[in-house]
């Protein structure tokens, strides 16, 4: 059997970013306008990583 490897030309136009505010909130935005914000918790931080990564593999590369 025979394993063929595609190469990803298209980049991400999509690069979200996850930060805490000067209050201890987590959240994330990308610059095509969305985002997202919780608490300040650990669980939070996890969710606000994870909510950035689906938004941008759901978005089509460039």
């Amino acid at each position: 059997m025979k394993t063929t490897f595609r190469r990803r030309t298209a980049r991400r136009s999509h690069h979200p970013d996850v930060s805490c505010d000067a209050l201890g909130r987590w959240h994330w935005k990308c610059q095509c306008g969305a985002g997202a914000h919780a608490g300040g918790s650990a669980t939070d931080w996890r969710w606000m990583v994870t909510g950035a990564l689906v938004h941008q593999n759901a978005c089509p590369g460039e």
